[in-house]
């Protein structure tokens, strides 16, 4: 099998994942906001939003490096390998969850709300448990056993943290029920993945193991740029949220939490490709060099845009009677929805090049991810403080933007690998009069079943450029140039 079917293959299989998981979600948005409302919903989103920007950190990177540790193991068990940086991990991700419960503590109650205080202290021990999930599921990943991570973020976290707030809610813990559903779909999760992982490495390696200072040190110093990276990365894309909780409250914030969700899956369609993308990129680049390895992200980076303009499409159309439906007060987030949705569309596709940054040009990506909190800090206080939540959502989408022109650029200037920018204006141009439509008829129709209408259009208007695209310039969507 070449190694472009078999990234497809695992994107499939992830995204058949993320089509389950879809259901969950959605049935989990209109629990939280029809049980518990903008407010504790609010609360809610700011905490998870810390919680996994310490995950970012605590996770050390791993979830990508562990490949490349692996495969540069020498003579080494693999099961030592990921136990290594099983155990680095744990004890980072424990020391930033006691740092969060001491700050709630200590933080005077002017400064945060006790409904985030509280969610705060009560997640915080979550982040090893989340840490080590990525990196378990990192594990069976490097054996391309995708069925693991399809199964657990797919399945089993997003149903048991569902089942979990339900019923937490009707068992009377209607402040903390959230919360209970988060830790619920976090341990069930965990368990599946460590079972997983279990099935996958010969765990009777582990009784000759012995961790080792002088390793883990080493271990700690290649990931250190890489995870201020991913920590960097981690407040970039949940900068916007803790702006809206600052400077318009937790009511706002759970209006923009909700308009967030409905860009996840968007989102998910990169993360979709990931699973497999990253080991296969750190072969290309070790076997073909940065040239062979961009020319091959560009074909991903491509195919993946081409799969998130349709649900771009779909919430122009649909996001607004979407959001009224889970909650009259969730209406006013459908405009920041689309923003977000655009942003994440331009990150999920051209954010492909990061995988060259993490293996050539670490401290390089550091720089890029500096600026643009620096680019994403500024445009944001000043947006939001003018247009609220759509002034948060305008500067991530600015924001984005500027970030992937400066990653294009400084490949070119670094590894002289630069990709022309027609390479993937078909779908750009094709999703851009899709939207157009949409939202034409979605405005302009006369009854409640004009969104329909308008998602039937986009979507035949999109098929028909890009498809005239692809014919006219004898082009294709495959991905190409990787190494298996």
């Amino acid at each position: 099998m070449t190694a472009g079917r078999l990234i497809v293959r695992g994107a499939t299989a992830a995204a058949g994942g993320l089509v389950v998981r879809l259901g969950a979600r959605l049935i989990f948005l209109v629990v939280a906001a029809q049980l518990y409302g903008a407010a504790l919903f609010g609360a809610y989103s700011l905490a998870v939003a810390a919680v996994e920007l310490a995950v970012a950190v605590g996770g050390l990177g791993m979830k990508r490096l562990l490949f490349q540790h692996l495969d540069e193991r020498g003579s080494r068990a693999e099961a030592h390998v990921v136990a290594d940086s099983a155990l680095l991990v744990t004890l980072a991700s424990l020391l930033l969850g006691g740092a969060i419960m001491l700050a709630v503590t200590i933080v005077p109650a002017t400064l945060i709300s006790a409904n985030t205080a509280g969610a705060l202290f009560i997640l915080a021990p979550a982040i090893a448990g989340q840490a080590l999930i990525d990196l378990l599921l990192a594990a069976t990943r490097w054996k391309h056993l995708i069925r693991y991570e399809v199964a657990a973020r797919s399945l089993v976290e997003p149903y048991a943290a569902l089942a979990a707030a339900a019923a937490a809610w009707y068992a009377g813990f209607g402040e903390i029920g959230l919360l209970i559903g988060y830790w619920f779909g976090t341990l069930a999760a965990l368990l599946y993945a460590a079972s997983g992982a279990a099935r996958s490495f010969a765990l009777a390696d582990l009784r000759r193991y012995r961790p080792r200072r002088r390793r883990s040190l080493a271990i700690l110093r290649s990931a250190a740029a890489n995870t201020a990276a991913d920590a960097l990365s981690g407040l970039f894309v949940r900068l916007d949220l803790y702006l809206v909780g600052i400077l318009l409250g937790e009511r706002s914030a759970g209006i923009y939490g909700m308009a967030r969700q409905l860009a996840v899956p968007i989102r998910q369609v990169r993360q979709s490709f990931d699973g497999l993308l990253a080991p296969m990129v750190a072969r290309t680049l070790q076997s073909g060099g940065a040239g062979t390895a961009a020319l091959a992200l560009a074909s991903a980076a491509r195919l993946i845009l081409a799969l998130q303009l349709p649900l771009l499409i779909a919430l122009v159309a649909a996001g607004r009677p979407l959001l009224h439906w889970l909650g009259p007060e969730f209406a006013a987030g459908w405009i920041a929805a689309i923003l977000i949705a655009a942003a994440e569309a331009v990150q999920g596709a051209y954010g492909v090049g990061e995988l060259l940054f993490v293996y050539r040009l670490p401290r390089l990506g550091l720089g890029i991810m500096a600026s643009s909190i620096v680019l994403g800090l500024a445009a944001g206080f000043v947006l939001t403080s003018i247009w609220g939540l759509n002034g948060a959502a305008l500067a991530v989408l600015v924001t984005y933007g500027v970030r992937a022109w400066s990653r294009r650029s400084a490949l070119k200037a670094s590894l002289g690998v630069a990709v022309p920018l027609q390479h993937s204006l078909g779908p750009v141009v094709a999703g851009a009069a899709g939207g157009a439509l949409a939202a034409l008829i979605a405005q302009a129709g006369p009854g409640p079943d004009s969104w329909a209408v308008a998602l039937a259009a986009g979507l035949l208007v999109y098929a028909a450029i890009l498809i005239g695209w692809l014919r006219i310039r004898g082009e294709t969507l495959a991905l190409r140039h990787f190494t298996a």
